[in-house]
């Protein structure tokens, strides 16, 4: 391993970030600043973060996100949905906004709005007049608070996960607010963000039909002026060796055909897949996830041109994610990140400074 920091052995090519948050960043500061030039906020600037509530979850959230259930409880205080300056908290992301200040990292805002990150079966039931009045309430004040950010994700996974039908996500959005709400909400962006690159940021960006749907609707918002980046989360796992990069490359070569600007946003590499996670984690496993980042490292350098950033979901394996998702038996195992536990550097690290 060279003796550089991550973001030293990178500089020729992008600037490198990490998602941080409040709750751990006092153990991880001084990491940060050594190794990342930006900073994600990994949940405390999103809706429900900023806008606390006292709503329950419906019983089974993965089936009212499909919606396979109906869930509305009686909503007690309208008026606070329909003017979200009313109830506000934001400590978690104040602290987090101060840090980056404090110590030059710029800050990549995410994000302003998301489906998933609403009162579960409210929002639902406001008119589109009184959802309008929200989101513009809500984007003045992330605007007043965190206007700083050069960088903002303006509607999270707006596009649509399935193999079949329409380009966008059926989002409490795309339901209120008609096909064209993506031109309305990057619009406020740019209304309140005039200084911010304003990013599609999505899933599943290297599959062929969910890239193609991003590649559409990006076009549709550059030739509005509404758009500056496409942010591709890369998410994976070590299952990608089986399949080779080609279609990376192939879908790098697509999105850099647009004229826009590209961020990795949300990097890591997944011991295991969502649905077969094994009961322990192995040392080929963990050399596996430092080969698919040597990989991707590879090739996110050959397309430095049009990458200008690359962000990993996380510092540290002990805070990711990720050890709560997927099956019981794999949860609290993963390794993806380039920090262990201990906020020591981990062999993925090590394959990347080296390159």
């Amino acid at each position: 391993m060279s003796g550089l920091t991550l973001k030293q052995s990178l500089s020729p090519y992008f600037t490198v970030g990490a998602a941080v948050a409040a709750h751990w960043l006092d153990e991880a500061r001084d990491v940060i600043v050594a190794n990342f030039d930006t900073v994600t906020c990994e949940n405390e600037m999103k809706y429900l973060s900023i806008h606390p509530h006292g709503y329950a979850a419906p019983p089974d959230v993965n089936a009212f996100n499909r919606g396979e259930i109906t869930y509305r409880p009686e909503i007690k205080d309208r008026e606070s949905l329909v003017h979200p300056s009313l109830v506000t908290d934001t400590s978690g992301a104040d602290k987090f906004a101060d840090f980056a200040r404090e110590n030059g990292l710029k800050i990549r805002g995410h994000n302003l709005a998301w489906h998933a990150s609403y009162p579960w079966g409210v929002f639902e039931q406001l008119n589109p007049s009184e959802l309008r009045s929200n989101l513009d309430e809500h984007f003045k004040l992330m605007a007043e608070k965190y206007g700083d950010c050069y960088c903002w994700d303006v509607v999270n996974e707006a596009m649509n996960d399935r193999r079949e039908g329409g380009d966008l996500r059926n989002s409490i959005f795309h339901e209120k607010l008609g096909d064209d709400y993506l031109f309305e909400l990057h619009g406020l962006a740019r209304k309140y963000f005039p200084n911010s690159e304003l990013c599609l940021n999505d899933y599943s960006e290297f599959r062929p039909d969910k890239r193609d749907r991003i590649l559409r609707t990006a076009m549709a918002l550059k030739e509005r002026g509404l758009v500056d980046v496409i942010g591709l989360q890369c998410h994976t796992n070590i299952n990608v060796l089986k399949h080779g990069f080609d279609g990376v490359r192939r879908s790098l070569d697509m999105y850099a055909g647009t004229g826009l600007k590209l961020h990795i946003t949300e990097m890591d590499v997944s011991c295991v897949d969502w649905h077969e996670a094994p009961k322990e984690i192995t040392p080929e496993m963990i050399s596996d996830v430092a080969e698919v980042y040597e990989k991707y490292f590879e090739i996110f350098k050959e397309y430095s041109e049009y990458i200008e950033n690359v962000t990993l979901w996380g510092v540290s394996n002990k805070h990711s994610w990720l050890n709560f998702m997927g099956p019981e038996s794999g949860r609290g195992k993963n390794k993806p990140l380039l920090f262990d536990d201990d906020y020591q550097p981990t062999e993925a690290l090590i394959r990347i400074n080296s390159e």
